[in-house]
């Protein structure tokens, strides 16, 4: 509440490479900018891509600039409701194939439509706050993967 966000994305330190979702700040060329999950196979190239050639890699302080996304979000519910009213509960969707083997011509499972409540930001308006709130490791988040 101090800091006026509408979403609050509670993250933890992350080695660089680690397989964890990273919170990130993405910039457009016309200057406007979200802090958004980034999916941990997608960090890496997006790096390499955006003049970043050392990738994702640990600091000084042994972790990543890109903290760990631990999937918890807070909400402002007031600006919450509002852009319920807008959407109507609709947020973007997507399909991920779960394949049998490299030849993709088998599924693995039955493939369903899917979507990340970390991409709730992205569906704001520009001048939305949005930021993350950084645990110590201590706090306890361990994945399993």
């Amino acid at each position: 509440a101090k800091q006026g966000l509408q979403v609050n994305s509670v993250a933890m330190p992350r080695r660089g490479g680690e397989a964890v979702g990273a919170i990130a700040r993405l910039e457009h060329r016309d200057g406007r900018s979200i802090i958004v999950n980034v999916e941990y196979n997608q960090l890496n190239p997006l790096l390499l891509a955006t003049g970043h050639p050392e990738g994702d890699v640990d600091g000084a302080d042994g972790y990543s600039p890109f903290p760990g996304n631990t999937n918890e979000l807070i909400f402002s519910l007031a600006e919450y409701a509002d852009q319920l009213k807008k959407t109507g509960g609709q947020v973007p969707e997507f399909i991920n194939p779960k394949f049998a083997d490299e030849t993709r011509t088998t599924f693995k499972s039955p493939t369903r439509l899917e979507c990340m409540m970390q991409d709730y930001p992205k569906g704001l308006p520009p001048d939305a706050h949005v930021g993350f709130t950084r645990y110590p490791l201590e706090f306890g988040y361990f994945p399993c993967k």
